[in-house]
């Protein structure tokens, strides 16, 4: 298409131009007599319907093509903008990961320490005590509390607690020893 489109304004514009009444048989050095001057040089000559059907299809051609680059450009503008909004944000959830990271640092900090201050406590509580209130509490914490005592202390409030529930305390705490290992 483009090559055709090549080929016909190339014909439009090396082919010599047929003006209204060349085919007059006057004189050429005679000026024309009265009559209307056909041929200004703004205004292009066409000595065919043809012609004029493939220039306007070529003018047609070109506003669209400067239409679509126009859009294009806007396009990119937009895209441009959006990209630097996007990072913008990526930038804030970033800083907010940050946060939230550092906050989550924190309380498992003051959570290891509370753990460590009630381990402490049950440590010095009498054996039999301690275990009562260590065996109804969730496994996990159990085993934690258990984790940060002395062995020896641990040892005896595992003692005095009933066999089914030091079994299941001493199995997950082993689990947490190799896992905290790993």
């Amino acid at each position: 298409m483009k090559r055709l489109i090549s080929a016909l304004v190339l014909l439009l514009f090396c082919l010599p131009p047929l003006v209204h009444g060349a085919d007059n048989k006057t004189d050429p050095e005679k000026p024309h007599a009265a009559g209307p001057a056909t041929n200004t040089p703004d205004a292009p000559v066409f000595s065919s319907v043809e012609q004029r059907r493939v220039l306007q299809a070529l003018q047609d051609e070109r506003r669209n093509i400067q239409k679509e680059r126009k859009e294009l450009a806007n396009r990119k503008k937009e895209l441009k903008r959006l990209e630097a909004e996007v990072d913008k944000k990526l930038a804030q959830l970033e800083t907010i990961r940050q946060e939230i990271k550092k906050l989550l640092a924190q309380k498992d900090a003051r959570e290891q320490k509370r753990i460590r201050d009630l381990s402490k406590m049950y440590a010095k509580m009498s054996p039999d005590k301690a275990a009562g209130i260590i065996s109804t509490l969730d496994q996990n914490l159990a085993v934690s509390l258990l984790a940060d005592m002395k062995t020896k202390a641990a040892a005896k409030i595992l003692n005095n607690m009933d066999r089914d529930k030091a079994a299941q305390l001493t199995t997950a705490f082993s689990s947490l020893k190799s896992a905290l290992k790993n």
